[in-house]
């Protein structure tokens, strides 16, 4: 310690109190790194890596960036998952004996970011805590750039992970003893691009965190509040709060109580769920062809950040669902008013990460400039909705506040368009401050004063080129060339020689110097302390501008949901009160956007609680069965949502979760094979499945072997018929359309093709009834398989189809044998019969051939076809 400079002293010891952080360090007018802080951020931002003391035998890495440009490159280093100490120089310079006293202000870490210029406008950016306890899970979540403040409680792993997905945190925080837990391995599994952040085990003691709740928040006690009810709950929100404080300090933001919520209350979704319905990103990461691309017409990041909770909670209560529809379809059918509300929002900025970041001592001149130019817009967005009757909307109307009398007051205190930051000056208004105003007289008046002393030098001294000017080190002077040195009068002090000239002063622009330099250092630290002035004043307002934000927000939802339903050919669903699913000409709202070229085949789809309440579909590959069972569900989510649906008509009935077995994969990091994945997702099912649940199910079984997986599917296919979701199961077992003669609920239907010539043509509708083909070896050759590979498979399938009697048996426990010698030779002959029905029809010349000679080799061709079936 003793061999360094006083100056890396002060650097270690600051970082010592943040040794997993990044620590940019101030110094003058750049934040510097060092050692391995400067090797990792130099990878990450592509800057220069250099050296301190490069003489010395050990020099000490080193690169830094621009304080006055740093947000981008924090961005980028929270991006890649690290965590930001900003250390600031806290004394003044001009002021401090020995080294300037430095210390950590705040520390930035993905889950906790307030700048929204690294922010996702259209997402949440949550902070998440886990806490388990006995019979369950403790969780909480924040997003301190809108304040939000969350908790609930979980019974099960799985409704936890489930939830966490929905909720995409940033960063979770959880006990450092517990990294090798089993709910830890599938939390970290289940969110693999959230920094986990480990926190010492005694900060969980519940009785500690209650205190800090209490002391945070105000409050004698925590017994009128939900979370009280939940220790987890109580240590989950004390835990994170009390990260809140200590990463963020004096930059901390106003943040709410936490509110409990109880997934009850809504339809559940669950993680497999989620990822296979596409709802909010699809399998390629985009968020273009989801769900939530094709919905999110909205205009302002909050609505956007609505609309997403609106997916991740659709609603149980009819009434409320009703309502939400009632507002969707006044705008749907008033155009003027859905343009003219669009219109305003476009304009409204950020209101909840405006307000929140105005609150504290980071906020920006184009902060509050923002928040004024809003109020405008949102006056104008009150006036849209005079002539809107519906509930939800109406009641809108009343509970916006444009802040008029907080626009009035920043409109008279800033400039039109003031600067980034304050440092830059040129804040303030003229006619704010009279002392302002003053001081920026005389420092406006100097030009004008110096270019008169100049030309009264020149008259007074016989100078013609003398020239008064300044620079940063020397302050103002009088500049005279050495020929007309001579004629300097003897008031006039030396400042500088120069290889050409002599600069000097007098008397009169040093008396002078000193009053504009004194104005521009007072105007710099009065226009500081009135731009403070008038955040406070605005922080003041953030009850109101919240409320605000939260209102246009919910206009911006409403206005999409018309604005789609109109552009899409949507139509409004009718809720019934048992479970139904009746839906006539339904669409699956993303692929009809993506297969705008083809068209999209809509389709009858009818399932009914009473009567016909699991589908069977059959149908061969890429004939459209995966899309149409996951149109259905995508259905049931929107209207729960509120939002009308792709379909000429539908009557459905609320469901309280939405399941779904769709897709193949494995999960090599967890240990599981496709097969395993999929028995994984099956059993969630079955243990959590209800008679007012809908279940979708693309197969079952594939990764093991036909008669395993068949059984399972056959099995499961009765466990739920027995239980009663709604289920629309879509196979290429068969076999499984015999369930109809022992199940009276259960129906067949196939997504149709036709045949033609060997060559399938995907017709892509629903029709009753069973299908005894899925055309494998069809599809096979369009994906390019060779012809002797086809061949090959078409023996095979012979033999096949020749044993399929015994199939019956097999599911009982007998063997299969599907390559005997008799079986073999018939394949083989079958084969031969087709090749020579080819090489007849290549030799046809039909062009050549009168009707008759057609007709009649016609008849011969179609007698051979039948022997080579036979």
């Amino acid at each position: 310690m003793s061999s360094q400079t006083p100056l890396m002293n002060q650097y270690l010891r600051v970082k010592r109190e943040c040794p997993d952080a990044i620590l940019l360090f101030r110094l003058g007018d750049f934040y510097e790194m060092f050692y391995d802080d400067a090797k990792t951020a130099s990878e990450i931002l592509g800057i220069a890596l250099t050296s301190r003391d490069r003489s010395k035998k050990n020099p000490v890495p080193l690169c830094g960036v621009p304080f006055h440009s740093a947000e981008p490159h924090i961005s980028k280093l929270l991006a890649s998952g690290k965590k930001v100490a900003v250390c600031e120089q806290i004394g003044d310079p001009k002021q401090a004996k020995g080294i300037v006293e430095r210390k950590v202000v705040r520390v930035l870490t993905p889950g906790v970011v307030l700048d929204s210029e690294n922010l996702e406008g259209k997402s949440n950016n949550f902070l998440a805590c886990v806490a388990e306890e006995e019979d369950g899970f403790g969780l909480s979540f924040s997003d301190i750039s809108t304040g939000e403040f969350r908790a609930s409680f979980f019974h099960s792993r799985e409704d936890l992970l489930s939830e966490l997905v929905h909720i995409d945190p940033k960063e979770i925080l959880v006990p450092d003893q517990d990294t090798d837990s089993p709910w830890l391995k599938s939390l970290l599994g289940s969110t693999p691009c959230a920094l986990v952040t480990k926190v010492d085990s005694w900060k969980w003691e519940v009785g500690r965190c209650a205190e800090i709740l209490r002391d945070g928040f105000s409050v004698l006690t925590l017994e009128a509040t939900e979370i009280e009810k939940r220790p987890g709950c109580v240590v989950a929100c004390g835990v994170l709060f009390d990260y809140l404080r200590e990463t963020q300090r004096d930059f901390l933001p106003r943040i709410e109580f936490p509110r409990y919520y109880d997934t009850v209350d809504y339809m559940k979704i669950d993680e497999w769920t989620a990822r296979n319905l596409e709802l909010r990103s699809s399998a390629d990461g985009s968020v273009k062809h989801s769900l939530l691309g094709v919905m999110d017409e909205t205009r302002s990041p909050m609505g956007a950040r609505l609309l997403r909770r609106f997916m991740s909670y659709p609603l149980l209560d009819v009434e409320e669902i009703k309502k939400r529809q009632e507002a969707a379809a006044e705008l749907l059918e008033n155009l003027s008013a859905r343009e003219d509300l669009a219109e305003a929002l476009r304009h409204i900025g950020d209101l909840e990460r405006l307000i929140h970041r105005i609150e504290t001592p980071s906020a920006r001149p184009r902060d509050l400039a923002s928040l004024r130019d809003s109020s405008f817009y949102i006056e104008k967005l009150r006036d849209a909705m005079w002539d809107l009757s519906s509930e939800a909307l109406a009641s809108l109307r009343e509970r916006m506040d444009d802040f008029r009398d907080l626009r009035d007051y920043l409109e008279g205190a800033l400039v039109e368009a003031p600067p980034v930051f304050a440092r830059e000056g040129g804040i303030i208004r003229e006619g704010f401050s009279p002392e302002l105003d003053r001081l920026r007289k005389i420092q406006s008046d100097g030009r004008r004063w110096i270019s008169e002393l100049e030309g009264r030098e020149r008259e007074r001294t016989g100078i013609t080129n003398l020239k008064i000017g300044y620079n940063r080190v020397f302050g103002y002077y009088i500049e005279v060339t050495n020929s007309k040195l001579s004629l300097v009068p003897e008031d006039y002090s030396r400042r500088q020689t120069l290889a050409g000239s002599e600069r000097f002063i007098s008397p009169e622009l040093k008396e002078y110097e000193e009053q504009i330099l004194t104005a521009a250092e007072r105007i710099a630290e009065l226009e500081t302390s009135l731009f403070e002035r008038v955040r406070v004043r605005a922080a003041a307002e953030a009850k109101r501008i919240k409320a605000t934000a939260a209102v246009a927000a919910e206009t911006d939802v409403f206005c999409s949901m018309g604005e789609i339903a109109s552009r899409y050919g949507y139509c409004r669903p009718e809720f019934v009160s048992n479970p139904t699913v009746e839906l006539r000409d339904s669409r699956h709202p993303v692929v009809e956007r993506i297969s705008l070229e083809k068209g999209f085949v809509p389709n009858d789809v009818t399932l009914d609680s009473e009567a016909d309440r699991f589908m069977i579909i059959t149908g061969p590959n890429m004939s459209g069965k995966s899309t149409l069972i996951r149109q259905v569900a995508l259905i049931s989510l929107m209207a729960q949502m509120g939002s009308f649906v792709p379909a000429r008509a539908a009557r459905l009935g609320v469901v309280d979760r939405i399941f779904s077995r769709v897709g193949a994969s494995d999960n090599l990091t967890a240990g599981r094979s496709t097969f395993m994945v999929e028995m994984v997702e099956t059993a969630h099912i079955l243990q959590n499945a209800t008679p007012r649940s809908l279940v979708i199910l693309d197969e079952i079984g594939r990764g093991t072997s036909t008669f395993d997986g068949m059984s399972i599917a056959w099995a499961v296919s009765e466990y739920l018929y027995d239980l009663g979701p709604l289920t629309l199961f879509a196979t290429h077992y068969h076999e499984l359309s015999n369930l109809v003669d022992v199940k009276p609920g259960i129906t067949n239907s196939n997504v149709s093709v036709k045949e033609e010539g060997g060559e399938i043509l995907f017709l892509r509708k629903l029709l009753p009834g069973a299908t005894s083909h899925s055309y494998g070896i069809q599809v096979a050759r369009l994906a390019g398989v060779p012809p002797k590979v086809l061949a090959s498979a078409r023996k095979v399938l012979f033999s096949l189809e020749k044993l399929k009697a015994s199939l019956s048996q097999s599911m009982l426990g007998g063997q299969l044998l599907l390559f005997d010698e008799e079986a073999d030779r018939e394949s083989e002959a079958a084969y031969r019969k087709e090749e020579l029905l080819a090489e007849d029809l290549a030799t046809l010349d039909p062009m050549n051939m009168t009707p008759m000679e057609a007709l009649e080799k016609l008849v011969e061709l179609s007698e051979k076809a039948k022997q080579s079936r036979s």
